[in-house]
């Protein structure tokens, strides 16, 4: 991954304080794990409430995951002034969901001033030692939208 340089010094604050914003991640039992400039780990843990008929990880849940990472990836070298909207994503499936813990990572490609452009991956929670087994890609454009100066997240 190549190192990006974030335009906002509190980039940290804010993306934390929008994923805890986002009632979304809590609900579907999303935790946030690491967050760099144009970077970002999630934890996506399995739930009863979130299976399709066979008993894996329904497919909406992970694409709604894999859309958080990457609009959080994007957050986070965007502007103060701005806040991201997914405008174009497609993912694909690779390996149904079956374990307890999926881990989602987001990355920024490319971070323009009006529109960035990211992938995020899901991948299996593994053993130490053990590959992981790639359940899911995304790739996506997300557009840069100026906000109030006094909006806040959640609000």
């Amino acid at each position: 991954m190549t190192a990006q340089n974030p335009i906002d010094p509190d980039y940290q604050a804010r993306v934390r304080t929008s994923f805890a914003a986002q009632t979304a991640m809590s609900s579907m039992q999303i935790s946030l794990l690491s967050l760099a400039p144009g970077h970002i780990l999630m934890r996506l843990n399995r739930s009863p409430n979130f299976l399709q008929q066979q008993g894996f990880i329904h497919g909406g849940v992970i694409t709604s995951a894999l859309d958080s990472a990457c609009g959080f990836a994007a957050l986070s070298l965007s502007a103060k002034s701005t806040e991201v909207l997914s405008i174009e994503f497609k993912t694909s499936f690779m390996a149904p969901a079956r374990s307890e813990e999926i881990i989602i990572e987001g990355v920024v490609l490319k971070s323009g001033r009006r529109v960035s452009f990211c992938e995020s991956k899901a991948y299996e929670a593994n053993e130490e030692g053990e590959e992981r087994r790639l359940i899911a890609a995304m790739t996506s454009s997300l557009a840069h939208v100026e906000v109030p100066p006094d909006w806040k997240p959640g609000g």
